[in-house]
């Protein structure tokens, strides 16, 4: 079945504070992006992007949404607030525009503000690397508001984390959190309250962490190389290596496949109980800084962008890792000085449906956020006035949660707000492929489904993932649409 998207978005305003103007810098050695911070005087907010489909907006005058996170089926919608005004913020995604809830942490003066929720379950994990203090995960809950279900401490000894150093699986009963230390990085594994189950050390820097749904694997980013671990004994499973540091690693919602991007982009899957590569591929100055997996995975989207020509070609590849074929690729070419770097990509559960962010070039030549189906053709788009910083989609495709600045990432800028807009779709349950018919294919879709226990399964609206729900395929499909 396919479901209507909604696409949150945030972007503009500026006010009193500080602003920040991002560059991000390709070498031999990999890709960083470098950050300047400065004192922001007092600007009108940009006009926001007008768009048909749009429902609701929320604004924010001085921080930038640098983490999101889609919850409980892509239901909830959960944000960390960085630069300024430090704070989470909890949406009902299909909501008004005012916040449920939000959760300070201005006093911390963090650095670092990120969110991992539960994709299937009411849980969200908040980590912060305050000026002076601990970095902490904290524990939230909808039905718990703005007061922590659970919190930890690492020790004091490490000092440094990103966004994108904690996970959460999808029933939120397994969290996954790393902090670094100058030397060595500690992974630590949590119950879904913040009592300690597990923990080890990596050697080096390794703040990236991408969990499967079961919470039984974890990949982390460690410099250049991605390292599948085993949760229940924590120890090293399988290590893929590609060429340069400084992407983010990823793993299947079913942690059955891994992908790594840097200069090449590579993929391996578990058949058989064996670790196997079975892509690899190269452009000749590209920087696969955004690549994903579908749930089952079995599908890799990697997007990329050429550092060669001012980061302002963008490509995109969808590979079938069955056999490691390329689907599909598409790319198109910006223009002006503005880097229009690539920043993240997603896939729903099926390879059905992908999203992809930039940060936009002058011109801009083509939206920042751009949605395709598996042929590459764009089903639905957002142009956001600044850059995107964070992005995240449900399992199944019907909900996008994007994490934009003011201005262009290369400006200097601070402020947000966020955008709900409806993305068009199937009204038919059977559909369970999306492909806007009802064919045999839905069949095999379903079960895939079933499978994996993504919404496509539940057919008789039951909230539940059961063989019933093969009964009511049956009659959705008899009954046509």
């Amino acid at each position: 079945m396919k479901h209507a998207a909604v696409i949150l978005a945030l972007s503009a305003g500026s006010a009193m504070g500080q602003a920040e103007r991002a560059v991000v810098h390709t070498d031999k050695y990999g890709a960083t992006t470098v950050r300047e911070i400065s004192p922001l005087d007092w600007s009108e907010p940009g006009t926001p992007a007008v768009q048909e489909d749009i429902e609701w907006h929320y604004a924010d005058a001085v921080s930038i949404p640098a983490s999101v996170a889609l919850g409980d089926g892509g239901a909830e919608s959960w944000v960390g607030h960085s630069l300024n005004d430090e704070r989470m913020s909890k949406f009902t995604t299909s909501g008004s525009n005012v916040p449920d809830f939000m959760y300070s942490v201005l006093a911390e003066n963090p650095e670092t503000v990120g969110v991992a929720a539960a994709s299937e379950s009411s849980r969200c994990a908040l980590l912060t690397n305050p000026a002076s203090g601990p970095i902490t995960v904290r524990w939230f809950t909808d039905t718990n508001g703005n007061t922590p279900v659970g919190s930890f401490s690492f020790q004091s000894q490490y000092t440094a984390c990103s966004e994108r150093s904690i996970a959460v699986n999808a029933d939120g009963t397994r969290v996954a959190a790393t902090a670094y230390d100058g030397t060595d990085t500690e992974l630590i594994l949590f119950n879904g309250t913040g009592v300690v189950l597990g923990s080890m050390t990596i050697p080096g820097f390794s703040l990236r962490i991408d969990m499967d749904d079961s919470g039984n694997r974890v990949v982390v980013t460690a410099g250049a190389v991605a390292r599948v671990i085993d949760t229940t004994t924590m120890t090293e499973e399988y290590a893929l290596a590609v060429s340069g540091a400084g992407g983010y690693f990823r793993i299947s919602r079913d942690g059955s496949a891994i992908a790594a991007g840097g200069f090449n982009v590579r993929a391996a899957r578990e058949i058989e109980g064996v670790w196997q590569q079975v892509y690899s591929g190269t452009g000749s100055q590209d920087w696969f800084g955004a690549v994903s997996l579908s749930g089952d995975g079995l599908t890799l989207f990697a997007v990329s962008h050429d550092y060669g020509d001012g980061y302002l070609t963008n490509e995109h590849r969808i590979v079938d890792l069955t056999d490691g074929s390329v689907v599909m690729t598409s790319s198109y070419t910006g223009s002006g000085g503005l880097q229009n770097s690539v920043i993240a990509s997603e896939v729903n559960g099926d390879g059905t449906v992908f999203v992809a962010a930039s940060w936009g070039d002058a011109a801009n030549t083509q939206p920042e956020v751009r949605v395709y189906d598996r042929d590459l053709n764009l089903i639905d788009s957002l142009d956001t006035d600044g850059s995107p910083f964070a992005l995240d989609m449900s399992s199944d495709g019907s909900h996008i949660l994007v994490g934009c600045k003011a201005v262009h990432a290369n400006d200097i800028g601070s402020g947000g707000d966020t955008y709900a807009f409806e993305l068009p779709g199937s009204d038919c349950i059977a559909d369970v492929n999306g492909d806007g018919s009802v064919t045999p294919a839905d069949f095999t879709a379903w079960i895939n489904a079933f499978n994996n226990n993504l919404p496509g399964c539940d057919q008789n609206d039951d909230n539940a993932c059961t063989p019933a729900d093969f009964t009511a395929w049956i009659n959705n499909f008899n009954a046509g649409c």
